[in-house]
């Protein structure tokens, strides 16, 4: 499959406000804080943001709406006489605003009597590394910490229980304490992916409570053409999961959509099916925007922390990036990366070759590995474009990762001066984890 195939290109038109001349200072997401730069003088871009939405006015009691309007044909409170709760919830790599959701979901489990001691809050990690509790208080609330048992999923786990398979012959396997569990719920974002389409729904438990078996062959599956963000019904990773979910027993999800300052905006309970299909139906609605040219030069940052937090996590922004830049264009990626290249298997990949071309094609030659996937993700992305990377790594590192390293964005900027002696088109993303485009070039253009 070609690159310009994966790309997938509709038909869309750059609409109001985006084209901008700079006169000014921009500033960009970089891990807790900002960058301000200037462009240089002369130069136009398009400025690809989420639509602007007002975020809850309350998020609490947007939360307690959800929940007491379901999607589906249950209400939490059906589920009244259970002896135990299992609760998926997100690690650091997502900002989920469990401060607002928790004491509300908790709040109403106690009301249908369900003792503290039998809840049990389970860090769905997916594949990366186990949480230490000492980070745990960076997650959650500390009365719930004190009050509650907290644990993190460790998907190489000898004890997990296994299920059988999928109809695509994923096996599934799932931490033992959340499937004995009477009561089992995920709770997180609904937020575009690269491959998965759109997370959500049951994704944090089939996904992140799953073995690295189970893992690894759903995520195999992203070759597939329709394996690309937006896309859900038609996409075999996205049903592959609802499979997982539904093997898993997952009964109740709690869903938020954010805004691009990560402000809970509306919360949507319930059914995971139901849940999924109508909160990312409202996620497109704010996520998904219209162009209808490749750019030179492309800034992109997937959103400052947690989405920096590390280059394993930052990819995802360069991968939504890729398609807006023109075959031997720039993206610079401004990700301030403070936990380094992230999961080792991903880094050891990419120290294998010498040039992005050779890690997709020994990728391609290979069996599946998980984080050997996301170097065949990277290098897809740098077989496209020069990435230049700004962030705190060592520039040892930058150069190991095939990216140009990139200290200062307005150097960089400058530097391109010359490879550019025209006016480039460019585009900022400030949020592109969240922020995508699909392009198809009008007939005739």
């Amino acid at each position: 499959m070609s690159l310009r195939t994966f790309y997938e290109i509709i038909v869309i038109y750059l609409t109001k406000n985006w084209r901008l001349v700079i006169k000014g200072s921009m500033e960009i997401l970089y891990g807790k804080g900002k960058i301000s730069f200037f462009i240089p003088e002369g130069w136009s871009i398009d400025v690809l943001r989420p639509k602007e939405i007002s975020p809850a006015s309350d998020p609490i009691q947007e939360v307690e709406r959800a929940l007491n309007n379901p999607l589906g044909d249950k209400k939490l409170t059906d589920f009244g006489g259970v002896q135990s709760v299992g609760i998926a919830i997100s690690d650091e790599t997502r900002p989920v605003p469990n401060r607002f959701i928790l004491p509300i979901l908790l709040k109403q489990l106690s009301a249908m009597g369900i003792p503290k001691s039998k809840i049990t809050l389970l860090l769905a990690s997916g594949l990366h590394p186990p949480l230490p509790s000492s980070r745990f208080p960076n997650l959650l609330p500390r009365d719930i910490l004190e009050q509650y048992r907290v644990l993190a999923h460790d998907a190489r786990d000898s004890n997990l229980v296994f299920l059988g398979k999928t109809s695509r012959g994923t096996p599934v396997l799932v931490h033992p304490l959340f499937y004995q569990a009477d009561l089992r719920v995920a709770v997180g974002l609904i937020d575009p992916h690269q491959f998965v389409g759109y997370t959500g729904g049951v994704k944090c438990a089939a996904i992140g409570l799953a073995g690295a078996k189970t893992i690894e062959a759903n995520h195999s599956l992203l070759f597939h053409p329709q394996a690309v963000v937006g896309e859900i019904e038609n996409n075999p990773v996205r049903q592959d999961i609802e499979e997982i979910g539904k093997a898993m027993g997952v009964h109740f999800v709690v869903n938020v959509v954010l805004d691009e300052a990560n402000r809970l905006v509306k919360s949507f309970c319930g059914r995971p099916v139901e849940v999924e299909a109508k909160g990312s139906a409202f996620c497109r609605t704010i996520y998904e925007i219209n162009v209808h040219e490749e750019y030179d030069i492309v800034i992109a940052s997937p959103g400052g922390y947690p989405k920096d937090i590390n280059v394993y996590q930052a990819q995802k922004g360069l991968a939504h990036a890729t398609p807006l830049v023109r075959k031997g264009g720039d993206i610079i990626l401004v990700a301030e990366c403070p936990d380094g290249h992230g999961e080792e298997v991903f880094y050891q990949e990419m120290k294998r070759y010498q040039s992005p071309q050779e890690v997709i094609t020994g990728f391609q030659k290979e069996p599946f590995r998980m984080g050997a996937h996301k170097a065949f993700l990277w290098a897809r992305s740098l077989a496209k474009a020069q990435v230049h990377l700004c962030s705190a790594l060592e520039e040892t590192l930058g150069r190991q990762l095939m990216t140009a390293p990139a200290r200062n964005l307005e150097e960089t900027l400058h530097q391109l001066k010359g490879k550019y002696p025209h006016s480039p088109k460019i585009a900022i993303m400030s949020k592109a984890n969240s922020t995508y485009a699909r392009i198809r070039f009008e007939v005739g253009r």
